[in-house]
């Protein structure tokens, strides 16, 4: 379970890099944006998401030292539409000692070339939304986040250490969470568990997928994540 406040780094404010930091930041995390466009600085929602936004050139290691970019718990590029910006901007990165940079990329060429730079790991807007993306890089144990329906939502996550050994009955999994769990993905399994029944312990490894109300998934992972 997270007890301390992480914080995350946002450089380019596109439409990609501008939905991650509005999610991370109504996910309850600090977080700070940087973008040379000042017009792109100027938007009221970001403004009201953001801890503090910094215009300036995010591929210069000067500019990237006066964020104190180490101090953040990960950071991510979001520059796919400029490559070349983009690698070099991991690589400064790289080079100042982030652990943890998260990329952008149009393709999976250019994915290679952004891992092979240092990326921890790199996402590809086509595929993934910024609220899908925001909810792994501040929850790694979160898997996947889909929005099923206006009232509805699932949820595909590790198993939580203090589930382990225990069933869903034991655990009163509906009524505590109220949420329900449709699979389990198990590595003794050759194929996933549909609707697992109430006496089904879990076990190390297995990942699990929930619906629930929007509201008590978040509830539910802001507990284990």
């Amino acid at each position: 379970m997270k007890h301390l406040k992480e914080s995350f780094l946002v450089l380019g404010l596109g439409r990609f890099g501008s939905s991650v930091l509005k999610e991370l930041a109504r996910l309850g995390y600090d977080v700070v944006g940087a973008d040379k466009n000042e017009k792109v600085l100027q938007d009221e929602e970001l403004q009201d998401a953001a801890s503090y936004l910094a215009e300036g050139d995010v591929t210069s290691t000067a500019f990237l030292e006066e964020l104190n970019v180490t101090n953040f718990d990960a950071v991510v590029v979001s520059m796919g539409d400029d490559f070349e910006s983009a690698i070099l901007t991991v690589l400064a990165l790289k080079d100042l000692g982030c652990e943890t940079v998260y990329a952008k990329a149009n393709d999976q060429k250019r994915g290679r070339g952004l891992k092979g730079a240092g990326a921890t790991d790199v996402f590809f807007p086509e595929e993934e939304t910024g609220r899908r993306v925001a909810y792994h890089i501040a929850n790694p144990g979160i898997l996947q986040y889909i929005r099923l329906s206006p009232y509805c939502s699932g949820l595909e996550m590790t198993v939580p250490e203090d589930f382990i050994g225990k069933s869903l009955t034991e655990l009163d999994f509906r009524n505590r969470y109220k949420a329900l769990v449709v699979m389990v993905t198990s590595q003794t399994e050759e194929t996933p568990v549909v609707s697992p029944a109430p006496d089904y312990i879990f076990q190390p490894g297995d990942t699990i997928f929930t619906v629930g109300a929007e509201k008590d998934l978040e509830r539910l992972r802001r507990k284990f994540y």
